[in-house]
């Protein structure tokens, strides 16, 4: 990862208007500023936008709300870098409400296009998707990343003071080593499904190898059972030859029994029949005797008739008339209707003129009224040019004046505004100094509260140890109980067997036992029964003694269960010790730095106070606004004379205004003397028009033809009522007649019809006879019919008794059938059994192998041995470099226990310039920098050179105070030295000798009221 741009917003002090900070411009650079200037929160911005972490206080699980500028609601914190020839940039934000109640936050994660200098989201669905993205692209997270390249202000023993197994575990991670882990869970995936698999498989070989013990007893049976189905067949044949002869005889006298009810059938459709044939004669009688009634009043329905067809005719004609009529009143009004629209539109003309014409007249008076003031006006624009004229000097004048005043009035600001800005400073040293005051009386708190983390932090390694060897007893106790309840499963089956075995031997009846084969004596039965039984209680007396076992074994994993998760929640309890031990560290040096600037502060304010107090302060303000009074003194103007001026020349523009409308007057006076005329003239023509009435001539002759025509049109409207009035009444006439046609034409059919229908009921009677004779006979022959059904079932019932016990033997001779062939089919899976047991084992046994190489103590393990010499020589490499050779550190990985043997850990040994080992502890300040410093460098190069992603930056925070004149400059010969294993190196400091080692310095100020900010110098 190489910085390129960091953009900042009301982060820590730093406010809105701070420049981005471009990295592209250096390779390496000192950081540089004053105590509390902000230079740490440059770095604490990177690792805030990175990983959402920065600088807290103890107990606070995220640090965004003591980050955010005092006084500001909204922060910013914008991070562009470069990631293997990648570019990416994350932008995180954090708000809060007015009241503080409520806080917002927001992460942003981005690309740049290959192409052009858009950038595409990788942001994920919520903030945490979005950090885990950012993680893995990044490959580390922020302990591993202030444990090795980033060397923050008074964490520079980080790594040093950490646990063994902490410092291993940030070794994993440096060397990229976390895929092990996945590995390992893989590997012990794999041989579990392995040793399920084994499990399974000696199970299936158990139960097989059972299944086939009675095959040879199954063969000996299926012989007995065949010979039996033989001779149960040759039975079967005979009843099956008798009970077809008498079915056919019952078949017979069933026919005829389905005949005789054939016949009463349909003697009762032939009387239905010989009804509906009496039916048809009386309508067709009824119908003759309607028609005679009609042919006898035929002369009058005629008369009628024609009487109907007449008015018909009638009233067709006086229907024509009478839509005629209709039509030409209506079209005479209409006509009378336009000429009134034509006369009324004709009148409205003429007094739209009229109306025109006198507003004429009116317009024409008033342009004469305006005609009539032009000497005055001209005289009034004579005298407003001369004080147009005067007023431009005294104008000249009054800017002067205004110039001086918006002088005075800068120099009066300046004065107040530095006056302001003394007061602000002073505010803020005293609160600094109070602050720092109240700050210095929590150090001895810190230095107990240091103790009391460290404490902490030792009890946390010592239950860490702990809940390995748990952890180590539960998966032990866990393989344990699998293998127990696996074979108790088994044994359950197995008795679930024998009870269903004996069940099935109980129940079984005949003289052959269903298990050998043999005679079933009364003997062999008790033996059997005794047999199973025996071994039935067996199995229960081993199952209920593996329940006691394995209840004994799930106890004891519980307890240790109960254990590990008192020992994990007190463990958790612990979780924060490290970060907090850090940040109070932080804290004690912080405050150590604060003793040393609260005298500075203190002078600073009294110096600050005199100042205010004499007023030597805004000297060249002051001066330039003693100099503008006195010219201001020098130049007058009379503001009466003035104002008079500016009315009066104010008015110009007005005068000539009217001027411009006396020339328009006298243009419209000659236009509406025109338009007058010309109304004049059109009134005239319009009165004579109306008068005479020569505008709708047309009109009123088509009204007078109009009316001719409809007095020519003939219409009675009593004559057409009347003939409305008979026609209603003759109604059913038109009816009547058609019946009379129909009764002339069909008289002679209906006759004949009548006829014919009374042929049809004399033969349906005849056909009735017959039928009845039939039927008696039918009747006499199924007399018989009950003594032959009951023989006929009789012989059936036999037969299905004898179908019944055939069945039974084929159904267990089935039954062996499928069993020899099951039992041929578990031959085959008895041999895949076995085959999968053997493959199962070589698997388990190979997984086994990679779980351990996969593990902490096998390849990473492994790759850790064979990387520490090269840390050794990296940190050596410095260490003499700073110390001339006078010491020397060696990483050592196993310790000898106390109980005898060796543990794998992580330590760290430092020599003296005798080779003697002393505790870290015993070596001064400055010293121990040394040693911590080489030990960053060499991580800090390892992770720039790792594969995968790499870190190809290095931070240094602070910790050079420690140092003498001479270890300084050792110190720099060594980060010039290492500057070409990164492509960024950062030193911060406020040291003035140390600044003056790097050409390239970021120098970071503080202003009391806008904040920090800083200046690129030498790039």
């Amino acid at each position: 990862m190489i910085p390129v741009r960091l953009e900042l917003k009301n982060f820590l002090s730093y406010g809105t208007d701070v420049p981005p900070l471009d990295f592209g411009t250096f390779n390496v650079a000192c950081l540089s500023g004053g105590n509390g200037e902000g230079k740490s929160a440059l770095l604490d911005a990177m690792t805030w936008a990175i990983w959402g972490e920065a600088r807290k206080s103890s107990g606070r699980r995220k640090p965004d709300e003591e980050l955010i500028r005092i006084g500001t609601r909204h922060m910013e914190v914008t991070f562009t870098f470069d990631l293997e020839h990648t570019r990416y940039r994350v932008t995180r934000s954090f708000s809060k409400s007015e009241t503080g109640k409520t806080t917002y936050s927001d992460l942003e994660f981005q690309i740049k296009e290959s192409e052009g200098d858009s950038y595409h989201p990788l942001t994920g669905a919520t903030q945490r998707e979005t950090q885990a993205r950012i993680e893995d692209t990044l490959g580390l997270d922020y302990d591993t990343f202030i444990n090795s390249a980033f060397l923050l202000q008074g964490r520079s023993d980080e790594f040093t003071k950490k646990s063994p197994s902490q410092r291993k575990e940030i070794l994993v991670r440096i060397l990229n080593l976390d895929k092990y882990d996945a590995l390992e869970d893989k590997a012990r995936d794999r041989w579990r499904a392995a040793k399920e698999r084994r499990k399974r498989a000696e199970a299936d070989i158990e139960r097989l190898e059972q299944s086939l013990e009675d095959v040879p007893e199954w063969e000996d049976e299926r012989e007995t059972v065949q010979a039996k189905i033989a001779e149960q067949k040759k039975l079967l044949a005979q009843l099956r030859a008798q009970e077809k002869e008498l079915t056919q005889e019952r078949a017979d006298l069933e026919a005829k029994a389905r005949e005789a009810q054939s016949v009463r059938e349909s003697i009762q459709a032939l009387d239905e029949r010989i009804e509906r044939h009496r039916e048809e004669m009386d309508a067709l009688s009824e119908r003759i005797a309607e028609a005679d009634e009609l042919l006898e009043e035929q002369a009058a329905i005629e008369e009628a008739y024609e009487e109907y067809q007449s008015l018909q005719d009638e009233r067709d004609v006086l229907d024509e008339k009478r839509d005629r009529r209709r039509d030409l009143e209506k079209t005479l009004e209409q006509e009378r209707s336009t000429l009134q629209d034509r006369r009324n539109e004709l009148e409205r003309r003429l007094d739209r003129l009229k109306v025109e014409r006198n507003g004429l007249a009116e317009s024409l008076e008033e342009c004469r009224e305006v005609l009539a003031q032009r000497p005055e006006i001209e005289a009034r624009v004579r005298r407003s040019q001369a004080a147009r004229q005067q007023l431009g000097e005294l104008r000249r004048v009054r800017r002067q004046r205004e110039q001086l005043q918006d002088t005075l009035s800068e120099a009066k600001a300046a004065i107040v505004k530095k006056r302001q800005q003394l007061k602000a400073e002073i505010d803020t040293r005293q609160n600094q100094i109070e602050q720092e005051q109240e700050a210095l009386e929590k150090k001895d708190d810190l230095a107990t509260r240091i103790d009391e983390l460290e404490s902490k932090q030792q009890r946390r390694a010592d239950l860490d140890e702990h809940l390995e060897n748990i952890e180590a007893q539960g998966k032990q106790l866990s393989e344990t109980l699998q293998e127990r309840t696996g074979q108790l499963e088994a044994w359950r089956e197995e008795r679930e067997r024998d009870v269903e075995e004996l069940h099935r031997f109980r129940e079984a009846d005949g003289d052959v036992c269903p298990t050998c084969g043999t005679e079933l004596t009364e003997a062999h039965r008790r033996e059997v029964e005794s047999t199973l039984q025996s071994h039935i209680d067996e199995l229960e007396t081993a199952i209920e003694e593996e329940e006691r076992r394995i209840e004994e074994q799930k106890a004891k994993r519980a307890k240790l269960r109960r254990s590990y998760r008192r020992l994990q929640e007190e463990r958790s309890e612990l979780d924060d010790v490290p970060e907090a031990l850090a940040t109070v560290r932080e804290q004690y040096q912080a405050l150590e730095e604060t003793a040393e600037s609260l005298a500075a502060h203190k002078e600073q304010v009294d110096q600050l106070t005199h100042q205010l107090k004499t007023g030597r302060f805004a000297e060249s303000a002051r001066r330039r606004w003693q100099a503008c009074k006195q010219r201001l003194g020098a130049l007058t103007v009379n503001a009466d004379t003035f104002e008079t001026l500016q009315a009066r020349a104010a008015r110009l523009d007005q005068h000539l205004g009217r001027i411009q409308e006396l020339e328009d007057a006298d243009r419209r006076r000659d236009e509406l003397d025109r338009k007058i005329k010309q109304h004049d003239e059109q009134i005239g023509e319009l009165r004579t028009s109306l008068e005479e009435h020569t505008a709708f001539e047309d009109l009123r002759d088509r009204i007078d033809r109009l009316e001719e025509a409809l007095e020519d049109i003939d219409f009675d409207p009593d004559r057409f009522q009347q003939v409305r009035q008979r026609i209603r009444d003759l109604d059913g006439i038109p009816d009547r007649r058609s019946a009379l046609k129909n009764a002339q034409q069909n008289r002679a059919d209906w006759c004949e019809q009548r006829d014919q229908v009374q042929d049809r009921l004399e033969q349906a009677k005849d056909e009735k006879a017959a039928l009845e004779e039939r039927l008696e006979k039918l009747e006499e022959t199924l007399e018989g019919k009950e003594a032959l059904v009951e023989k006929q079932e009789a012989t059936s019932q036999r037969v299905q008794a004898e179908e019944d016990a055939l069945s039974e033997l084929q159904q267990r001779l089935g039954k062996l059938e499928a069993r020899l062939e099951q039992a041929e089919s578990d031959r085959e899976a008895l041999q895949e059994a076995k085959e999968e047991r053997e493959e199962a084992a070589a698997q388990q046994h190979r997984f086994k192998h990679l779980r351990t190489a996969f593990g902490k103590h096998g390849i990473p393990s492994l790759i850790i041995e064979e990387t520490l010499p090269e840390i050794e020589e990296r940190a050596n490499r410095i260490l003499d470099r700073l110390t001339e050779g006078r010491m020397h550190v060696r990483l050592e990985t196993l310790k000898e226990k106390k109980s005898g043997g060796t543990k794998e850990t992580l330590e760290i040994i430092i020599t003296d310039e005798h080779g003697v080992p002393r505790p870290y502890e015993t070596y001064s300040g400055g010293e121990s920098f040394r040693v911590n410093f080489a030990l960053r460098v060499a991580l800090a190069q390892l992770l720039a050179e790792r594969s995968g992603v790499r870190v190809r930056t290095l931070v240094i925070d602070e910790g050079f105070g420690t140092q003498d004149e001479d270890g300084i400059e050792r110190l720099v010969e060594a980060i010039q030295a290492i500057r070409e294993d990164f492509a960024k190196v950062l030193v911060i400091t406020h040291l003035e000798r140390l600044k003056r080692a790097f050409p390239v310095r970021i120098e970071v100020e503080k202003d009391p009221a806008v904040g920090s900010t800083f200046e690129l110098v030498g790039a």
